[in-house]
């Protein structure tokens, strides 16, 4: 009887009019809250705790979001690393060593802000501990110098000045870490030697490949900038050196002294293959010079003097660099003038 009753009363519910309410609605109060919403609820990966990690382990978790897929992930974890390495004293549990491993590959991601982002990490690092991994890291940069994008591009260049300041000597005098990025200078510019002509022709010897001078506004500056970060790069190779210390009492107390060079008889190349010219340890000043005068000086003159008709900003880099040149080669041309007129004076004398 009783679930009869039931279905009759739902069967009435259709039939029944419902009553409108008619008029203006009763007006709300001038301190009437809403509480109509529903709140949504939140998950959390990682449920909190009363025993937090521990800044060891969160700064691991944190390097390790830093190849996730999401570039505001990316971006955040390199903030944190960075806000880390910047307190004092710095706070990096898992060592310089594997922090560059981990993120030289980003140098050449694609989301501007995370590039950013990273190099502000890089000058967080310690100098001393960044200058054993130099060719490691230039390995990296000269990747970014020649990428298909022009941002990484000069990106790659913000790199490298970042390396030349903490490390610039051992960049210059370190294995492959002078011809080589040379020749990618010389690549991004768009300088570069042809091959010599054969009998019947005429050449110049000087190509130029496109490069971003003119045109598009958002590149209107790489041109320029390629020049000064080169002639930064040349002002440090061609620097001068420590003296020798030639008196007795300065050689017994330097016989003892650990290097302060890493692989300081790396350039004799006992326990490695041999090395071509392109990836030989030029670590004399005078080195640097000849191979440079050899392979890249007519090359970088031509091109500064082109770019210095060009006026305007690349003009003045153009400037700059040819002033570096004329600084650091003066006496390489000096003493290569001395030592042909000295071999011609003895075959006078013979």
């Amino acid at each position: 009887m009783g679930s009869s009753t039931k279905k009759k009363n739902e069967k009435k519910k259709d039939f029944q009019k419902p009553k409108l309410k008619v008029g203006k609605a009763k007006p709300k109060a001038s301190n009437f809250t809403d509480t109509s919403f529903r709140s949504k609820s939140i998950v959390l990966q990682q449920q909190l705790t009363e025993n937090a990690p521990n800044p060891t382990e969160r700064f691991k978790h944190t390097l390790s979001l830093t190849s996730s897929r999401s570039d505001t992930q990316r971006r955040d974890a390199l903030s944190y690393l960075a806000g880390q390495l910047s307190t004092s004293p710095p706070t990096n549990p898992v060592g310089t060593a594997t922090l560059l491993q981990k993120l030289l590959p980003i140098m050449s991601d694609s989301s501007g802000p995370v590039r950013n982002q990273l190099l502000k990490l890089l000058r967080n690092l310690p100098a001393d501990e960044v200058r054993p991994h130099v060719e490691k890291i230039m390995l990296y940069i000269r990747g970014t110098m020649t990428h298909i994008s022009q941002e990484i591009k000069d990106d790659g260049l913000n790199y490298l000045e970042w390396l030349l300041e903490v490390a610039g000597e051992d960049v210059v005098s370190s294995a492959g870490c002078w011809v080589k990025p040379l020749r990618d200078f010389m690549s991004v510019l768009g300088w570069a030697i042809q091959v010599a002509p054969t009998a019947g022709t005429k050449s110049s010897g000087w190509t130029s490949a496109p490069r971003t001078t003119f045109g598009a506004k958002k590149y209107g500056q790489s041109f320029p900038r390629q020049m000064l970060i080169l002639a930064k790069f040349l002002e440090m190779g061609f620097k001068p050196g420590m003296p020798i210390p030639w008196s007795d009492s300065d050689l017994s107390n330097n016989i003892g002294c650990v290097p302060r060079v890493p692989d300081p008889f790396g350039y004799i190349g006992l326990f490695k293959p041999p090395r071509d010219e392109d990836g030989e340890i030029y670590r004399n000043r005078e080195d640097r010079q000849e191979i440079f005068n050899k392979r890249f000086m007519a090359t970088v003159e031509t091109g500064a003097d082109m770019a210095k008709k060009e006026g305007g900003m690349a003009g003045r880099a153009a400037a700059t660099l040819d002033q570096v040149l004329q600084d650091g080669m003066a006496d390489y041309e000096l003493n290569t003038r001395f030592d042909d007129d000295e071999h011609l004076w003895d075959g006078y004398m013979i």
